[in-house]
């Protein structure tokens, strides 16, 4: 049996991160010292695995203590051949959709390509393939799975879908970690590197356009989950997105152009135009759903 309320779930899920960066900041400094013997690895990078192996302990905690540790919570409970089919033909519609969204940018020159790279399309793709899947697998897992599953099970199926998508957004933009020279670390250093996560947020305006387009990523990704009960569409959706994303950003590079607003100044691909076309397939979606509850 599930224990809590909906908004205590969706809270509890919120400060695992939070708590996950806090104790990566008291303990980095200490980890990097005890490991300086074999490699002095640099205290950012210290501190953002610690914070990844912090989110992931936490919450597996919170999935145990709240009764929420199940396969069909996380959304890994249907037979791995569908499992595996279902996240094969999210793949492809990931990769078809972005694509479809991207080339138009070339079209009215917001990108042109990059010579450079252009020859290495089929290794970018194989190494775009590798990086989206693992990013689909540990992102769907904790937003989709844990989180969503648990508040669907809690029969609040309007917080999952609106909330969660809002949450992964916000995680988006959390920036890399303030590197310390590893003979200036000090015991409190790990808050330095903190502080370098939240560097984004000084400007949130010009964060605007991107976050919407991710929120609306995020929004199609929960009416997937949503509909079909499991999180195989959604990892090979979201597997898909990555991969292409990772490719242009390698094969184009940003454009002066007159309809450069449409990809705003985050990375020059997420902006308005991506928010309205996955706001528009997130309608017709919608229109199609089959709320899946336990």
């Amino acid at each position: 049996m599930t224990r809590g309320s909906p908004g205590a779930t969706f809270l509890a899920f919120v400060l695992a991160l939070l708590g996950a960066m806090v104790l990566a900041a008291l303990l980095s400094p200490w980890v990097q010292w005890l490991l300086s013997p074999l490699q002095v690895f640099p205290l950012h990078r210290v501190f953002s695995r610690l914070t990844m192996l912090g989110v992931f302990v936490i919450t597996l905690a919170l999935l145990r203590r709240r009764g929420l540790m199940r396969r069909e919570v996380l959304g890994y409970d249907r037979p791995w051949p569908m499992f595996l089919g279902r996240a094969l033909k999210g793949l492809a519609g990931g990769l078809l959709l972005m694509t479809a969204a991207l080339v138009p940018l070339f079209l009215l020159d917001v990108r042109e390509w990059n010579p450079a790279h252009v020859n290495n399309l089929a290794a970018l793709l194989l190494r775009g393939l590798g990086s989206g899947v693992l990013v689909a697998l540990i992102e769907e897992t904790f937003f989709r799975g844990a989180l969503q599953g648990a508040l669907q099970r809690q029969n609040a199926p309007r917080l999952a879908l609106f909330a969660v998508p809002a949450f992964y957004a916000a995680v988006h933009f959390l920036g890399r970690a303030t590197s310390v020279p590893a003979e200036q670390v000090t015991a409190l250093s790990g808050f330095t590197a903190l502080s370098g996560f939240f560097s984004l947020y000084a400007q949130p305006l010009a964060l605007l356009d991107a976050f919407l387009a991710l929120y609306f990523v995020g929004l199609l990704l929960a009416l997937v989950r949503q509909r079909y009960g499991d999180i195989a569409g959604c990892i090979g959706l979201h597997a898909g997105f990555v991969a292409t994303i990772a490719v242009f950003r390698k094969v184009s590079v940003p454009a002066a152009s007159d309809w450069s607003f449409l990809v705003g100044r985050f990375d020059g691909l997420l902006g308005i135009w991506i928010a309205l076309l996955t706001a528009l397939v997130c309608a017709a979606l919608w229109r199609r759903r089959i709320v899946y509850l336990h």
